[in-house]
C-alpha cells in the first residue's frame, strides 16, 4: 500500500514537472537577430531591439531566447547565417541592415520578419509600401535626415558648393541616399560628386579621387565605405578636406560632424514591432516606419579637434546647435 502510494506520488511529481516544463517551453519565445557587420550604430540598433522587447515584457532569459550572429562584413557568411536561422524557425527573424534583410527574406516564405536600420526598404524590395506592407515583413527605415545634414554642413563650410559622395554602387541603401542627397543638394545649390567604391579595398582610391575637386566629402551609412572610415579621415586631415558622415557614431572617430537619429531609438521601435508579432499580430498589418519621422529629436554631434585637423574652425553658432561636442 505504501509502495503504491509512493509510486503514485512519484508519477504525480514527474507529471507535474513535465507540465511545468511544457508550459515554460510554450511561454518561451525565440527570435533571431543578425547584422552584416558590427559598427556603433548597428550595435545600438541591436541593443535597442532588446530594450524595446523588455519594455513590452519580453525579457531575455525569462520568456525570450535570442540568437544573435554577426557576418563580419562577409556576404557569404551572411547567407549561411540566414539559411541557418530560417532552418531553426524562430518566432521572428530580425535582420539589421539592407543586405542582411535581403538575405533573410530571399529564402523565407512564412517566418515573420521585422527589419531594422534599412535605408530604403522599398528600393531594396523588402516591402512595396509602408502602410500595411502585407506578406510577412515590416520594419524600420533609418533614412538619414539629409536636409538637416546639408544645412549643418553649409554652416560649417560656408562656401560649400561641391560635396563628394563615396559609396558602393552595389548597395541599395547607398544608392537611395545618393539620390536623396542629389535631390536635396540641388535645391541648396550643392552639387554631389560621386566616387564609387565597390569594395573596401577601393575606398582609399575613391576618396583620393575627390581631393581637390570638392569642398567636403560625405560618408553615407554604407557598410563597405564605413569599414574604411579611419583611412578616409586620415586623407581629410592630410589634405584639409572636411569629412562629414551620415551617422553620428563616426564623429567621435574623427569626422567633423553629422546630424543623425538615435539608433538605440531605431532599435526600440523595431523591438516594439517584434513584440507586436510575438503577441500574435501579422507583420503585414503593422505599418513600416521611417525613424526620423517618428523620433522627436535629432542628434547634432561635432568634433572640434577633428575640424581643426581638417582646416576648419567651428563657429559659436554651429557649436550652440550641438547636442554633443568632442573636444
Amino acid at each position: 500500500m505504501k509502495k503504491s502510494l509512493l509510486v503514485k506520488g512519484m508519477v504525480a511529481v514527474v507529471a507535474s514537472t513535465l507540465i511545468m516544463s511544457s508550459a515554460f517551453a510554450a511561454e518561451m519565445k525565440r527570435i533571431a537577430i543578425s547584422t552584416i557587420v558590427e559598427v556603433p550604430a548597428l550595435l545600438d540598433t541591436k541593443n535597442g531591439i532588446i530594450e524595446g522587447l523588455a519594455e513590452r515584457g519580453y525579457i531575455v532569459g525569462k520568456n525570450l531566447e535570442v540568437d544573435y550572429q554577426n557576418a563580419n562584413g562577409k556576404m557569404d557568411t551572411q547567407l549561411a547565417i540566414a539559411k541557418k536561422f530560417i532552418g531553426n524557425r524562430p518566432d521572428v527573424l530580425v535582420p539589421i541592415t539592407t543586405p542582411t534583410s535581403q538575405a533573410m527574406i530571399a529564402g523565407n516564405k512564412d517566418i515573420p520578419v521585422v527589419f531594422a536600420t534599412v535605408t530604403d526598404p522599398i528600393k531594396a524590395k523588402l516591402i512595396s509600401r509602408y502602410i500595411k506592407p502585407g506578406a510577412n515583413v515590416t520594419g524600420v527605415s533609418d533614412a538619414a535626415p539629409i536636409v538637416n545634414q546639408l544645412e549643418l554642413f553649409k554652416k560649417i563650410v560656408p562656401g560649400l558648393k561641391k560635396i563628394g559622395f563615396i559609396y558602393n554602387p552595389g548597395l541599395d541603401n547607398a544608392l537611395a541616399t545618393l539620390g536623396w542627397m542629389q535631390e536635396e543638394g540641388a535645391k541648396m545649390g550643392i552639387e554631389v560628386i560621386e566616387s564609387p567604391a565597390p569594395t573596401t579595398n577601393e575606398v582609399l582610391i575613391a576618396t583620393k579621387k575627390l581631393v581637390g575637386k570638392v569642398d567636403a566629402i560625405y560618408v553615407p551609412n554604407d557598410t563597405t565605405v564605413i569599414s574604411a572610415i579611419a583611412a578616409i579621415i586620415k586623407i581629410g586631415q592630410d589634405t584639409d578636406t572636411p569629412i562629414f558622415t551620415g551617422e553620428t557614431g563616426h564623429v567621435e572617430s574623427g569626422a567633423i560632424g553629422s546630424v543623425g537619429i538615435d539608433y538605440l531609438g531605431v532599435g526600440k521601435i523595431a523591438g516594439h514591432m517584434v513584440a507586436d508579432v510575438l503577441d500574435g499580430k501579422n507583420p503585414g498589418d503593422i505599418d513600416a516606419v521611417i525613424a526620423y519621422k517618428v523620433l522627436t529629436e535629432f542628434k547634432v554631434v561635432l568634433n572640434k579637434a577633428a575640424a581643426e585637423k581638417m582646416g576648419v574652425t567651428l563657429s559659436d553658432e554651429v557649436l550652440s546647435m550641438a547636442t554633443e561636442v568632442f573636444e
